[in-house]
């Protein structure tokens, strides 16, 4: 479990709720697990403030996350020297809305909560993430 998630006092046992787990070969041997979730809980899952009929086509068309990547520590801490900036999804299921603030909190971010968001913030709240962005390209000029 990457560090910044165990000091939040998260503790992540297996796959998302409704998750589903499949081996596949690494290069240069071994195998790695990736994970996908449920295409009948994924609207509930994960994009719990977008409409239905989108979140069914998320969850057809979703691709599975490594577990390499959810568990890998970075090697340098980038926040450190640059400033940064974070949206807080109020409702994630995915990842805890304490998790993300503390992680945000750590890197001193410009933060935004966007307290009704679910995980995929981008579609259900698309303004609040473009200004984010629009702040942060121009507070970094």
């Amino acid at each position: 479990m990457p560090g910044a998630l165990r000091h939040a006092g998260v503790v992540r046992t297996g796959p998302a709720s409704g998750g589903n787990a499949a081996s596949y070969p690494l290069p240069g041997g071994g195998t790695g697990t990736e994970l996908t979730i449920q295409q009948d809980r994924f609207h509930q899952q994960f994009a719990a403030d977008v409409p239905v009929t989108t979140a069914a086509i998320m969850a057809a068309t979703q691709r599975p996350v490594s577990t390499l990547a959810l568990e890998e520590n970075a090697s340098e801490a980038a926040w450190q020297d640059i400033p940064s900036y974070a949206l807080i999804a109020g409702e994630d299921y995915n990842i805890p809305p304490k998790a993300e603030q503390w992680i945000a909190e750590r890197a001193h971010a410009h933060t935004v909560t966007v307290g009704s968001a679910s995980h995929a913030v981008t579609v259900s709240h698309p303004a609040a993430v473009t200004d984010l962005i629009l702040r942060a390209a121009r507070d970094t000029r």
